[in-house]
């Protein structure tokens, strides 16, 4: 009888062919989980990496803004040596003629100018504080000129006769290319405040632009800037004009320090006395400041490399360094050391350099080119150049230059008639202040250029602050942390806040530091 609920007995063939189909299906079902495992895992590390990316795109402005401009500045990279010249300034548009004349006043202005155009500005003088005036083309470096191209500032009384106050021209006198050109006029009312331009009243600012046929026909940026130095304080007597160069002074004898220079004056590199190096590219020029005091001078030398020639360049090829100095205000200044500012290069070493008399209040009414622009303490301007042609002429076009400052004499209070050594921390007083907010980078008129402590210090010194950002500095370590992923790193970027804000608490209750304002960038 057959018994159904009793299996037939599996042939051992049946029995093989079992175990090998299972065998087969586990092969697969493994194959098939390590895949999807894998699949999951690619999907976790991409899911993880965009997170990253993601919560370092959300965090980094917070913490960028964590940073504050003191070590914002700190982390920052220095200037390239082809960066465009920074323009600051509101902007504003000059009158075609004299009757349409734009309205200035201290500050600092940007407007354009094209071939063969002049334009007019009109500003109020007072009768006692002097006035300086400046204009900057700002040509794209290199472009076609020739000799006579340039620009040319008048400065008339808009009254009575029409007085001439001050005409500077700057042309640059070579067809290489173009580069930055400035130009400045001044009205300082006379010793007896009896001449044309000594009355207060409305006064008109012609700026005139030359250019020959062939030249670049494009409009040039202009950089207009309008200072004002306020008079010396009723009863100051000052001391007698300084027009004696005297002795040069030697050399530095520190080894150069890497500086990157400005790409004109809104953003010069803060120098001091010493040796400094950097790199020009051909057709740019590099801006340092240095402050220079009552009773002091400014000598310094530019060192241009030797550079190998590039291949096919010829033995006459060749171009030229040059350099320029400003006082306040942005007036071009005058060499009186006898020196070259300006040489042929062809790959070999050159130098050109400058000197001032010492600075003094009365130098502003000598004859003396050479002396009546150093008559302001402040932030003087030292600006090195490189001709177009050393694209065509230098293996490494980026040529290196050292330049070798020195301020000497000991700085006085200030313009007075015997006025005292400057004390350690303190400004020079009775004098030389001007209108407006700080430095010759502002908008304002030139005044100050920071504390004594921070021009002593030069490029290297950290920058200062107080407040609740004093110590509170978060670095770039902390931003990398902040971009490691997920929600450990918005954990990791809660306690480094934390920890900054526990730090700069500690160091306002222990310290007393002040803040550094040196002349506006």
């Amino acid at each position: 009888m057959e018994r159904p609920w009793i299996r037939p007995a599996r042939s051992a063939c049946s029995a093989r062919r079992e175990r090998t189909a299972c065998s087969a299906r586990s092969a697969r079902r493994e194959r098939a989980a390590r895949a999807a495992r894998a699949a999951r895992l690619a999907r976790s590390a991409c899911s993880a990496r965009c997170s990253a990316r993601l919560l370092a795109l959300l965090t980094l402005p917070l913490l960028l803004a964590a940073l504050g401009p003191a070590q914002a500045r700190a982390e920052a990279p220095g200037r390239a040596p082809g960066a465009s010249y920074e323009l600051k300034g509101r902007r504003i548009t000059g009158g075609a003629s004299r009757a349409a004349a734009a309205p200035i006043a201290p500050g600092q202005y940007l407007d354009t100018i094209g071939p063969g155009e002049t334009r007019w500005y009109a500003a109020t003088l007072g009768a006692d504080a002097a006035d300086d005036l400046s204009a900057t083309a700002v040509p794209r470096p290199g472009v076609a000129v020739d000799y006579g191209d340039g620009v040319e500032l008048q400065l008339k009384a808009a009254t009575g006769y029409g007085a001439t106050c001050d005409t500077q021209s700057r042309h640059f006198d070579q067809a290489e290319g173009a580069m930055t050109l400035t130009a400045a006029v001044s009205r300082i009312p006379g010793q007896d405040h009896d001449g044309g331009c000594d009355k207060a009243g409305r006064y008109l600012l012609s700026v005139h632009r030359t250019s020959a046929a062939a030249s670049d026909r494009a409009r040039w940026p202009l950089e207009l800037r309008f200072d004002r130095e306020a008079p010396l304080p009723a009863g100051t007597v000052p001391a007698a004009a300084r027009t004696d160069y005297g002795a040069p002074p030697g050399p530095p004898a520190a080894a150069p320090k890497d500086v990157a220079g400005g790409t004109g004056f809104n953003d010069a590199a803060r120098i001091t006395t010493g040796s400094w190096r950097d790199r020009v590219l051909p057709a740019r020029i590099r801006y340092y400041t240095v402050h220079v005091g009552w009773g002091q001078q400014l000598s310094y030398t530019a060192q241009f490399a030797n550079e190998p020639v590039a291949d096919g360049a010829g033995s006459a090829a060749s171009t030229f360094v040059a350099t320029w100095a400003y006082a306040p205000g942005r007036v071009p200044l005058a060499d009186a050391s006898d020196g070259h500012t300006e040489r042929m290069y062809d790959g070999t070493p050159a130098a050109v350099g400058l000197g001032t008399v010492p600075v003094t209040w009365t130098n502003r009414w000598v004859d003396d080119a050479q002396a009546s622009g150093a008559h302001r303490a402040g932030d003087y301007v030292i600006a090195v150049g490189l001709g177009p042609d050393a694209a065509r002429l230098a293996r490494d076009t980026a040529v290196g230059v050292v330049l070798r400052v020195q301020v000497t004499g000991t700085e006085l209070a200030g313009p007075q008639y015997r006025a005292p050594a400057l004390a350690a921390g303190a400004d020079a007083k009775a004098g030389g202040g001007a209108d407006g907010d700080g430095g010759s980078g502002g908008d304002g008129g030139s005044g100050g250029d920071g504390s004594t402590a921070r021009r002593a210090a030069g490029p290297d010194a950290a920058p200062v602050a107080s407040g609740p950002d004093s110590g509170s500095g978060i670095t770039g370590t902390d931003l990398l942390a902040a971009g490691t992923g997920g929600a450990a790193a918005l954990v990791c970027v809660a306690v480094v806040a934390a920890v900054h804000r526990r730090r700069a608490g500690a160091g306002a209750g222990a310290g007393t530091g002040g803040r550094t304002d040196g002349r506006g960038a």
